[in-house]
């Protein structure tokens, strides 16, 4: 079962690897944009964007070659294969529901709101 899911802990792990990387390019752009860095080094970006894919395929690698990691990823891979997924028509019932309660409670809540202002309009 390992190497059936191997391709989908791979692609986790690059997702994680690559969303690490963006934030790290926005968190420097930021500080570039702040402390003026693209007036002082030359082609501030290309060097950020570097430094990002650099830590982001460090971050992958150091990632891949981790057997806690990809263990524990396999793991939760066995257990999502696990889950039971709800169908389209009981996926539709529970919107349904979640959809009507709300509305009720915003109703109850908004004549509420509404008894209450005019309670205070009266008193004051």
């Amino acid at each position: 079962m390992e190497n059936q899911n191997q391709k989908w802990v791979n692609l986790s792990l690059f997702a994680f690897a690559a969303l690490i990387g963006y934030v790290f390019f926005s968190l420097m752009n930021n500080v570039a944009g702040t402390y003026d860095l693209e007036a002082r080094i030359q082609n501030i970006d290309l060097v950020i964007r570097a430094v990002s894919a650099g830590l982001a395929g460090l971050l992958f690698l150091i990632l891949y070659k981790s057997e806690r990691t990809t263990s524990y990823m396999n793991e939760v891979m066995v257990e999502l294969s696990k889950v039971t997924w709800p169908t389209r028509k009981e996926t539709y019932r529970a919107t349904v529901i979640v959809l009507v309660t709300v509305l009720i409670a915003g109703m109850l809540l908004g004549g509420l709101d509404a008894l209450w202002t005019w309670l205070l309009r009266f008193i004051f």
